[in-house]
């Protein structure tokens, strides 16, 4: 399993939660296994999603998917988001 970390800025959060929530069973069905989505502490549109995937193979496929690129732009992402890709070495809960 990896973790994708994409943060972008959207036009409108409202209308991109939408569109993402739209594209959920597609998302599952290239692999995707969870997802969390975040707002920076004091934005409407700094917005960043964690979502993991079955490997690193179908995260890379996600990425480099014209259907994304349609997707963030059907959705207002203002510009081309930082995308970091991580492995998990431990967890600890409480």
């Amino acid at each position: 399993m990896v973790t994708l970390d994409v943060r972008h800025k959207v036009k409108d959060f409202a209308h991109w939660k939408q569109v993402f929530d739209g594209a959920a069973e597609a998302r599952r069905a290239a692999g995707e296994l969870a997802c969390r989505i975040y707002l920076r502490h004091g934005s409407e549109d700094d917005v960043l999603v964690s979502m993991d995937w079955e490997s690193l193979q179908r995260a890379q496929a996600f990425l480099a998917s014209p259907e994304l690129m349609a997707g963030m732009q059907a959705a207002g992402v203002r510009e081309m988001p930082q995308i970091t890709i991580l492995r998990r070495v431990d967890q600890y809960t409480p």
